[in-house]
């Protein structure tokens, strides 16, 4: 078998061998320290919705008990699927498949009225992430019919320090990716055979329409790639001098018009999702001094598609180290990328294919630009949201990698032979041995935490308040919508989790308190922390966690402030008061 520039069309023995290989490497990068990181409050927003239960039963204004504030995360095998969907509509603004998806997959693993564990939750994310490898590798081959692509690409999405970060969370993105591939895979077949003049065949048109339906199912940013893809197809129209007529564009009007129809059953909870209170956080305003800041994060989230050194959890001068470096490679490897993206237009079998999706990637940055700017929903803030064009950028890189590697073929045998020659090719392509070499460096740094950090460290933030509570402890919160709520659940979790790995901590668990609070009216906070401590037995260590509080006043309630054992960086705004 060669890696090579092989059009063949048939799949050797030894290519599956090298494709299992990716496929583990990536199974194995995706589940290192798979329950390492702490709960993040979507991630339990995907366990309690999945599980059909939501949160709005939590009461407000009155003590919980930690049983209390994780009963969302208990599994009940009486709730079944359609529980699920009444509770995503009611309180979340997602669409139901993933979520049924987790559901089916707890029942498997977890027992009646256990908490479900974050490696039960996160397992199926990884998966779904390691499965993009053969998707990608199948899209490589199809695309652009080169072993070589297809396998660098495979490598590079199983190394990919964004994949591994997507897959490591309970979340939908993986999944979504997958039908991102899918239907980027029906696109390209459908032009394939367009530019052909063949005749698009009813089943892959019936198969566009179904991916394209269930990736809506999945996550409504689906939309942003289909939206991608009417624009590449348009732009492979332009490109296209020869005479097209109306039956060989037919499948494409029948995929559009069978995905509109798909896309209008979620129509009416899709409307009210631009002005929900879960969505607020994304709104913004751009004050003069923030106007550019998206174009740098969204540089900054393709850089991490293939590459990443540690940048959290070091010291500053870590920090500086791995930036320079990073730096360095770009400037080194960016010119010989433009130099293989020119060589693939210029090539009549290459040319296609990289404009369809070439301009499906553009096409997916100036449509997060519309959003963010047209909009101002600064979609740019969060890097989960970038999966949108994460595959087409992969494969991009991966096939301009392909193209700088070179002509020459080397055969993979049972001497040593093929060694010495994979080794010559090695070292005279070091730019590709480089960015792979730097983007497994970066997969190792998701999963170690060094990257791709959660925004709030419960878990630390649990072992310091167990370690500073000499007396009983309450956490409280301000409470304005859900997401508040299932912040303080995270935070729980961790303390259960910590009561897991030690029996006498148990008695030692902090009660919780949420504080109703509209906007940010912070007078009606002091008498509900009033009538809460008057029936508390003092002493007290009280922990407000993001309590938005007038503190000049907590001393009419017997409270003082020691800011001594306040956690810095912890993510959270904590503030430890001492009420005698």
């Amino acid at each position: 078998m060669k890696i090579n520039q092989d059009n063949s069309q048939r799949l050797n023995p030894i290519d599956i061998f090298w494709l299992l290989i990716w496929l583990i490497l990536g199974l194995i990068l995706r589940f290192s320290n798979l329950n390492f990181k702490p709960a993040s409050s979507i991630e339990i927003a995907t366990i309690g919705y999945s599980l059909g239960h939501g949160f709005s039963a939590i009461p407000l204004d009155q003590i919980i008990s930690l049983d209390t504030l994780l009963s969302p995360l208990r599994f009940d095998s009486g709730i079944n699927y359609t529980n699920v969907l009444e509770r995503l509509i009611q309180e979340s603004t997602h669409p139901p498949l993933y979520f049924w998806l987790t559901h089916w997959w707890v029942k498997l693993w977890v027992h009646d009225g256990n908490i479900v564990s974050l490696q039960v939750a996160r397992s199926l994310s990884a998966i779904l992430g390691a499965l993009a490898v053969p998707a990608i590798f199948s899209l490589g081959w199809m695309t652009f019919r080169s072993r070589l692509v297809a396998h660098l690409a495979a490598v590079l999405m199983a190394i990919s320090p964004y994949g591994i970060y997507l897959a490591q969370e309970a979340r939908h993105y993986t999944l979504t990716i997958l039908w991102v591939i899918a239907s980027l895979t029906c696109l390209v077949k459908t032009m394939q055979l367009i530019q052909q003049r063949i005749a698009v065949r009813g089943w892959l048109i019936g198969i566009w329409i179904v991916v394209n339906a269930l990736g809506i199912a999945t996550h409504y940013f689906f939309v942003l790639a289909l939206g991608a893809e009417a624009i590449a197809i348009i732009v492979f129209w332009l490109s296209n001098p020869r005479e097209q007529t109306f039956k060989q564009w037919r499948s494409i009007y029948l995929v559009g018009w069978g995905t509109l129809v798909s896309g209008l059953v979620w129509l009416p909870i899709v409307r009210g999702i631009s002005d929900n209170e879960l969505t607020s956080w994304i709104t913004t305003s751009f004050e003069p001094e923030e106007i550019l800041e998206p174009i740098p994060r969204i540089l900054a989230w393709l850089i991490t598609m293939v590459m990443m050194l540690p940048v959290e959890g070091i010291s500053t001068w870590g920090i500086i180290i791995s930036a320079l470096i990073i730096l360095a490679v770009l400037i080194w490897v960016i010119p010989t990328l433009i130099q293989g993206w020119r060589s693939l237009l210029i090539k009549p079998q290459t040319r296609m294919p990289a404009i369809l999706l070439g301009s499906y990637f553009v096409s997916s940055i100036v449509i997060f630009f519309l959003i963010i700017y047209g909009m101002r929903k600064d979609i740019s803030l969060a890097a989960r949201y970038h999966f949108v064009y994460f595959p087409a950028f992969i494969l991009l890189v991966a096939a301009a990698m392909a193209a700088y590697w070179g002509r020459e073929r080397f055969t993979f045998s049972k001497d040593a032979s093929w060694w010495s020659k994979f080794s010559a090719q090695a070292i005279k392509n070091k730019v590709v041995v480089v960015l792979l070499i730097v983007g497994f460096l970066g997969s190792l740094t998701v999963v170690n935490n060094l990257g791709f950090q959660k925004s709030r460290h419960s878990d630390c933030l649990a072992i310091h308040i167990q370690a500073n509570s000499n007396f009983p402890a309450l956490v409280a919160m301000t409470h304005q919508t859900h997401s508040e709520l299932r912040e303080l659940i995270g935070l729980a979790f961790s303390f259960q989790r910590l009561n897991s790995q030690d029996e006498f901590l148990t008695s030692q668990s902090p009660q919780f308190l949420l504080v109703q609070q509209y906007k940010s009216d912070i007078d009606i906070t002091l008498p509900t922390l009033s009538r809460i401590l008057t029936v508390q037995s003092k002493p007290l260590n009280l922990f407000g966690v993001n309590l938005q509080v007038d503190e000049e006043r907590l001393p009419e309630l017997g409270c003082t402030l020691d800011s001594s054992i306040d956690l810095s960086n912890s993510g959270y705004r904590d503030r430890f008061y001492h009420c005698e």
